[in-house]
């Protein structure tokens, strides 16, 4: 391994390869919910830390996918997960990075077992990596993976195809339209960067720039926005469909708006910048200091549980639960969440999701606002949660898909029936 540019985890040395090994393992054993919380910790600079990233959670992204192809030319049965996760992280350079050569996807896929203690599996994991970069296109067909694989050798499960869980494809299925496969691989789409315009800044203008949409622009660079009108503070780094839980709220200056799951502080941002008073709400004490950061001062923030909470009934205009979900709408930036998603952690979702709603619906005025959003795409976490508040009816909503330029979510706004 290339140790140049390495990081340190626990005082072991750690390159880019080795950080996403340690990510990709450590999410699946359970021990951290996040690859980027793993990757983070590894020290890495700048371009270390970007590969490792890009393979983590490129593998993530597509790991039902590369095991696939790696299992077409191994012996049928129980394979080493070391052996498969070498393997599903030498496809990913194989097939989504060009610029890493063949040989080194080869060589450094070896290299990984040799260093985490599996010599035995060095000469199968040869072998089979030297068999799937015979399959490798001469030229990309189309972006990700697919692009470099013969379509002949493409699955034919689309639930394989876009690695996704079986049970969330089942629960799409009336989703999914005519085009169930491009459907399903849209559910992995990154869209480019989004930043908001602050009220009284210009949009941006300059090199980067995708697209403008009145108060919305698209980069090309994300940097380029990070390090420039979000620092000096011009524009807010928000996915357009984040976006349209605020636009859908209906939500006037002067008015009083209770976000009840309130980190990072996007939306509660969102609603002061269209003139409302805001209380932002967090269970987390943890996040409270980043909330504060990106609030400015401009919001009152409390501590406490959306479940049971110490506020006066019926005292603010529009109330926002923005619930826990699986996250299925944005799997392209939380790959890990799909390993998740599952009936047990599904069942415990929708029962805080319930009781979350039930008890925000409290805090409304008679003539207020519910605002019901998640950042999922499945019916039952959305329609099934917003349509069954009683007492309440759906004054409107709205489902995005991920598109291009959008991840995935749902927004519904009740009223008192």
């Amino acid at each position: 391994m290339n140790r140049t540019s390495a990081g340190k985890r626990g005082g072991a040395v750690v390159d880019a390869r080795g950080a996403a090994w340690l990510a990709l393992e450590r999410v699946a054993c359970g021990k951290s919910e996040r690859l980027a919380e793993v990757l983070d910790a590894c020290g890495l600079d700048a371009r270390d830390s970007a590969l490792a990233r890009e393979l983590a959670l490129g593998v993530a992204r597509n790991h039902r996918l590369y095991e696939h192809l790696a299992r077409s030319y191994l012996k049928p049965g129980r394979q080493a997960e070391e052996l498969l996760r070498a393997l599903a992280l030498g496809a990913h350079q194989l097939f989504a990075l060009d610029q890493i050569p063949p040989h080194a996807a080869c060589a450094t896929t070896v290299d990984l077992l040799h260093h985490h203690g599996a010599r035995g599996l060095t000469g199968v994991a040869n072998a089979v990596m030297r068999r799937m970069a015979e399959l490798r296109l001469p030229e990309r067909t189309c972006e990700g993976p697919l692009g470099r694989i013969p379509q002949e050798r493409w699955p034919d499960d689309p639930a394989v195809l876009a690695s996704l869980p079986d049970a969330l494809v089942t629960d799409l299925a009336n989703e999914l339209s005519d085009h169930p496969r491009d459907r399903l691989l849209d559910l992995n789409r990154i869209a480019p960067l989004c930043t908001r315009t602050r009220p009284g800044c210009a949009p941006p203008i300059g090199n980067g720039i995708l697209r403008q949409e009145g108060e919305w622009t698209w980069w090309e660079d994300p940097q380029v926005a990070i390090h420039g009108p979000v620092k000096d503070g011009r524009c807010t780094v928000q996915d357009r469909a984040q976006g349209h839980v605020i636009d859908l709220s209906g939500a006037r200056p002067g008015e009083l708006v209770l976000d009840v799951c309130a980190a990072p502080g996007g939306k509660a941002l969102a609603f002061l910048d269209r003139g409302c008073r805001v209380v932002a709400a967090e269970l987390n004490a943890r996040r409270v200091p980043r909330l504060q950061a990106n609030l400015g001062g401009q919001a009152a923030i409390v501590v406490l549980d959306g479940n049971r909470p110490a506020l006066a009934a019926a005292a603010f205009d529009v109330v926002l639960v923005d619930a826990p979900c699986s996250n299925s709408g944005v799997l392209g930036r939380r790959p890990e969440a799909r390993w998740r998603y599952n009936t047990k952690q599904l069942g415990q979702l929708a029962a805080l999701q319930k009781r979350l709603l039930l008890a925000a619906s409290t805090l409304v005025r008679a003539d207020g606002r519910l605002i019901y959003s998640t950042c999922s795409v499945t019916p039952g976490e959305n329609q099934g949660i917003a349509h069954r508040l009683d007492g309440w009816r759906i004054l409107k909503e709205l489902r995005s898909w991920p598109d291009a330029w959008q991840a995935g979510g749902y927004v519904a706004v009740l009223v008192r029936v």
